[in-house]
């Protein structure tokens, strides 16, 4: 269960001492000072927080020396467009501010609390709703995500497999069907990076592995059987240090339907080949990027100046 929160507040004695209650209270405290550092932090951290806490007045730039009343307005449009699955609290000790807070702004979709003892003990029990909601209110916001992501469609640096070893045309088993999916990991591994969505097919149509992979697996507990499944194909096609560029693969469930997605973090630091056995050719060590929409193989001295360059 998360028990992390944002404070913003330009007040670092404040931020000291709430920092303590909120220890003392179960919670981890993340901070920042200034409308610039609340755009900063919120893309790494919004998924693992419960809640975002603001001041009325704070500043704008890490630069600024003087707090700005148009700081909550902006703070509190950023989470409404970009963010607003996140609870959102304000808490200010500028009582003339809190009125104009009540009368401008809905006080049911954001929590507002006075720097005040009896007030800030109501804040953390209102926190700890949050905690204990904060699962389902992750997987609704990644759920979200993922349609997201699908519906860009492929991209530099977004693939999509409708399975990896189970055929849709023939409903059967086909490993052959492997090679696709690790050629494609491979080529991110080459290049900057990339998320391969298995699930969905190249008409964006969410399949779910209910419908295809899952049907190859044995009985159990499915999505522990297909990750050991890319588990021990990348271990055996990669080699181990490759698992450094896989920080997670992730399973959501989108429209009742069970996706994996595959993220390659960032270039592998060496070279990454896949053996390929042509139909008419002896096996070779095959070298693929990722082009604007697809894995595409390089050779001979294309493949030489990449590498070089690279």
């Amino acid at each position: 269960m998360s028990k992390s929160i944002l404070l913003i507040d330009d007040k670092e004695e404040f931020k000291d001492t709430f920092k303590i209650i909120a220890q003392n209270k179960g919670f981890r405290i993340a901070w920042g000072k200034s409308f610039e550092d609340l755009k900063e932090i919120l893309p790494e951290l919004h998924l693992e927080i419960v809640a975002v806490i603001l001041d009325i007045k704070c500043l704008m730039t890490n630069d600024q020396k003087i707090e700005k009343e148009d700081f909550i307005g902006s703070a509190l449009t950023l989470l409404n467009q970009e963010y607003p699955d996140l609870p959102k609290v304000i808490l200010t000790g500028d009582e003339k501010a809190l009125d104009g807070i009540k009368m401008f702004f809905n006080t049911k979709t954001v929590e507002v609390y006075k720097k005040e003892s009896k007030e800030i003990d109501r804040l953390f029990l209102k926190l700890e709703h949050y905690s204990n909601n904060h699962s389902q209110r992750i997987l609704s916001y990644e759920e979200k995500e993922i349609l997201k992501i699908i519906k860009n469609g492929e991209g530099k640096h977004l693939e999509y497999k409708s399975s990896i070893q189970f055929c849709m045309n023939a409903q059967t088993e086909n490993r052959d069907l492997r090679f696709d999916v690790l050629k494609n990991l491979a080529a991110f591994a080459n290049s900057e990076g990339g998320q391969l969505l298995i699930g969905v097919d190249d008409s964006q149509n969410i399949i779910g592995l209910e419908n295809g992979d899952f049907n190859t697996l044995k009985e159990g507990n499915k999505i522990d059987h297909f990750r050991l499944l890319i588990d021990n194909l990348v271990e055996s096609k990669f080699g181990n240090a490759f698992q450094k560029n896989l920080p997670d693969i992730k399973f959501y469930i989108v429209e009742g339907k069970t996706v994996c997605s595959i993220i390659v973090k960032g270039k592998h630091h060496t070279p990454v080949y896949l053996r390929k056995r042509p139909k008419n050719g002896a096996e070779y060590n095959a070298f693929y990027i990722r082009s604007q929409a697809s894995a595409r193989e390089l050779k001979d001295e294309e493949l030489s100046k990449y590498i070089i360059s690279h």
